[in-house]
């Protein structure tokens, strides 16, 4: 029992440094990460290449098969692109193989381990973000090399262990069956561990103990290969169809390969173990030699599927559609639905979820959009009863709140983890702009309220159509338009701040000229004086839904502005009469 407890905690300490390794790494190149993400809808090869590198640094196929999902459901990537990032990710995740190859077994880190995270700990200190970012990764590295160590020391030799060794022996002489029974341990494995780097972790050291031979730890790994997809499969769950279909060809794609390998298993290890022989430097290590062949034999198998199937991607996005069918009474998801799938599943990778929740922020923005354009349309049609139209446009209004809510607490589970300056500062204006879109709806709703009253209480006036406010509308829409465009680009330079400012001007200018119209209107008496209230508070709603895009832009600029005390009160525009 005691080797049992031992073994689990050396995996624990191995899983930790690699999760504070990839944490650190994604710190370090999570922009550059992210960009290779957001350049993914491309052909298969570009797909595979990105899901190499993004596995490969973050040290995590499950991660990147499980963001892939996310992106197919949320429309950010079609399912035949995914399949090519998921190819890339099985390749990608062969790295680890091979860095406990090289440092955790032909080299002892034993001595080294303790100092490299105490320099690592010292570096973590530094005022300079990079710096304490690679210092955790140094703390992250020794960690995880001193859990394999650990891990070592805690398996027992075979050989001082016969009556195991005879039981084993039993399960391994039973030729092709053998293989089977092997890889089905491998799907146990990786499904209890939930990492097929720390079951590839037990499986050589397991082999190098004398457990298992080169053949069975070979159906191991295939067995992990398969087991991996579980965690994708999990996440798709509660997605779309679409998600599911990501899943599903993960695990396709990965089934396929095994069964094709199996078909040449001993004639792909022989070959694997002549070549491990050819270029191995330590002829008289035979634990060194085992454990290599081991690392190239998962690295080959992935690599040739890749090969075999790269052409087949087609096929394979049509028998995900064979396999799940969309059910009859599915609709389309809302964002909101999108984003409570994604912060689920997807915050756990705290640098790289945050392309998808800017992506979901300018969908907030064009929901609240499409809002106003709903009320420009309503307030010109004062005779017809448009109840359905209004009806949708509540619902619209609904679902930004609940896409607002979700994003807030998005955005808070990823500063959960540690995040590097230029990722909390991106938080920190997603969060600004999140709560002035969200106050920009509410104002569109209003808007939509008060033409809705305007109809049921029949206030025939024409100041609604007058040429001024038709104008002033217009101009609001090109500025949410311009503001929705600089959204997009994530950046605005001083000049468009400058033009945008003038815009603002120009617009409370309008907005002041119209309403001393109204007033004198209802001084006349040529207009009742509740239209002319109803006309005002228009205007005034109008006004604050310019605040809220100018409050946008300058946190594009500079989202740190807006907390330092709030230019409006809730609902108050900021240029007063």
């Amino acid at each position: 029992m005691g080797t049992l407890f031992q073994i689990i905690g050396s995996l624990g300490l191995f899983l930790f440094g690699m999760k504070l390794m990839s944490d650190s790494l994604q710190k370090l190149a999570g922009e550059r990460l992210r960009s290779i993400m957001s350049t993914m809808t491309g052909n298969r090869f570009k797909g595979i290449f990105s899901g190499l590198v993004v596995t490969t640094a973050i040290q995590s196929s499950s991660a990147t098969t499980v963001m892939v999902v996310s992106f197919v459901n949320a429309g950010l990537l079609k399912l035949r692109e995914a399949i090519g990032v998921i190819m890339g990710a099985n390749l990608g995740t062969t790295v680890t193989a091979w860095i406990i190859v090289c440092f955790g077994f032909k080299f002892s880190l034993s001595d080294i381990a303790l100092p490299i995270v105490g320099i690592g700990f010292a570096m973590s200190f530094m005022k300079k973000i990079s710096w304490k970012n690679f210092g955790e990764f140094l703390i992250g590295f020794g960690l995880l090399f001193m859990g394999i160590e650990f891990l070592k020391s805690s398996v027992p030799d075979m050989t001082q262990h016969p009556e195991a060794f005879e039981w084993i022996t039993k399960y391994a002489n039973m030729g092709f069956l053998s293989v089977l029974l092997f890889l089905g341990f491998g799907i146990i494995l990786t499904l209890i561990v939930q990492s097929s780097s720390a079951a590839m972790a037990i499986t050589m050291t397991m082999a190098a103990k004398g457990w298992i031979g080169f053949e069975l730890a070979a159906a191991i790994i295939l067995g992990e290969n398969i087991g991996t997809t579980i965690t994708a499969i999990l996440a798709s769950l509660t997605g779309g169809t679409n998600a599911k279909r990501a899943a599903i060809t993960h695990l396709c794609f990965n089934v396929i390969g095994v069964i094709w390998m199996l078909c040449v298993f001993n004639f792909f290890c022989k070959g694997i173990s002549s070549l491990a022989e050819a270029i191995n430097t330590t002829p008289n290590d035979a634990q060194g030699l085992l454990t290599t062949k081991l690392a190239l034999f998962h690295t080959m198998f992935n690599f040739t599927n890749i090969l075999v199937l790269v052409g087949f991607v087609p096929m394979l996005e049509k028998l995900a559609c064979i396999l799940i069918k969309p059910k009859a009474n599915e609709r389309k998801s809302t964002p909101y639905e999108r984003l409570e799938y994604l912060s689920t599943h997807f915050t756990d990778i705290g640098e790289l979820c945050l392309f998808e929740g800017q992506k979901e922020v300018v969908k907030l923005a064009e929901m609240s959009t499409k809002m106003f354009n709903g009320f420009t349309d309503i307030f010109q049609k004062p005779d017809e009863d448009l109840s359905d139209q209004i009806n949708e446009l509540r619902k619209i209004e609904e679902d930004c709140d609940k896409l607002a809510y979700a994003l807030t607490n998005f955005f808070i589970q990823c500063t959960s983890h540690e995040l590097s300056e230029q990722s909390t500062n991106t938080v920190v204006k997603n969060m600004v702009i999140i709560a002035e879109l969200e106050d920009m709806s509410d104002c569109c709703y209003r808007l939509i309220t008060l033409a809705r009253k305007r109809y049921r209480k029949q206030f025939k006036d024409h100041m609604l159509q007058s040429p001024a406010f038709v104008q002033f509308c217009e101009e609001i829409d090109k500025f949410l338009l311009f503001a929705h465009r600089m959204l997009l680009q994530q950046n605005i330079t001083s000049e468009d701040l400058e033009n945008a400012i003038k815009t603002r001007t120009m617009l409370d200018k309008i907005r002041k000229s119209i309403r001393k119209e109204v007033i004198a209107e209802i001084e006349l008496g040529a207009a009742s004086a509740k239209g002319g209230i109803l006309f005002i508070e228009i205007l005034g709603q109008c006004e604050k839904i310019g605040a809220h895009s100018m409050n946008i832009l300058e946190a594009l600029q500079n989202p740190s502005m807006l907390f330092a005390g709030p230019k409006i009160a809730k609902g108050q525009p900021v240029l007063q009469n």
